[in-house]
């Protein structure tokens, strides 16, 4: 009598070289996703720009620089080329940021809902999200130079970091309390780290 087996396709089991190979599984968080996220972000702090460039026009103002930049055309180069600078940062850092929260997601926060017929989220999607986008929009909308300044932006990331597991409580039906905690400890250690976006 045979038994059943499923086979593995070729190109899933072996790579090039004839070696086994591990495949890399998808993440909850569809991409588009993703690149919706990123760019929503970017948005937000491209509408900053007209309060971040009066803070730093300011700062050089009240700085013992001031005195020694007679001309205002290279008052204004040195502001708009650390404005540049700081954008092109904050753009590195929320891709390196959002990067981190989906491998987080794909091997720890594995929990996901879906959104759609192919489109779904997860647990890591959702607090990067909430932990960066809404910041930078509020920021924008309330001229604040930045969020950090106040301590309701850390009560807020906490917050987030506390609540966004609740999105997801289906998931734990069957988990022992040691994964429970586990899934909340990196919430809070990934909300933790957008404040340094």
């Amino acid at each position: 009598m045979a038994v059943p087996t499923t086979a593995v396709p070729a190109e899933l089991e072996h790579g090039a070289d004839g070696k086994p190979r591990k495949v890399r599984r998808p993440g909850p968080t569809s991409r588009v996703f993703w690149l919706i996220a990123y760019g929503l972000t970017i948005a937000a702090v491209l509408l900053r720009l007209p309060t971040l460039h009066e803070t730093v026009r300011q700062q050089l103002r009240d700085s013992d620089m001031a005195g020694k930049v007679e001309d205002k055309s290279m008052e204004a180069l040195a502001v708009n080329i650390g404005l540049l600078l700081a954008v092109f940062l904050s753009m590195m850092l929320l891709a390196v940021f959002y990067s981190l929260a989906a491998v987080v997601e794909r091997n720890v926060l594995t929990m996901r809902r879906q959104a759609g017929r192919d489109l779904g989220f997860g647990l890591g999607f959702v607090i990067a999200l909430l932990c960066t986008f809404p910041v930078h929009l509020v920021c924008s909308a309330l001229a604040i130079s930045s969020p950090k300044t106040t301590g309701w932006y850390y009560l807020y990331v906490l917050l987030v970091a506390l609540s966004a597991p609740i999105l997801f409580r289906k998931d734990w039906v069957g988990l022992d309390r040691r994964k429970i905690i586990t899934t909340y400890a990196f919430t809070v250690g990934l909300a933790g780290l957008s404040l340094a976006v």
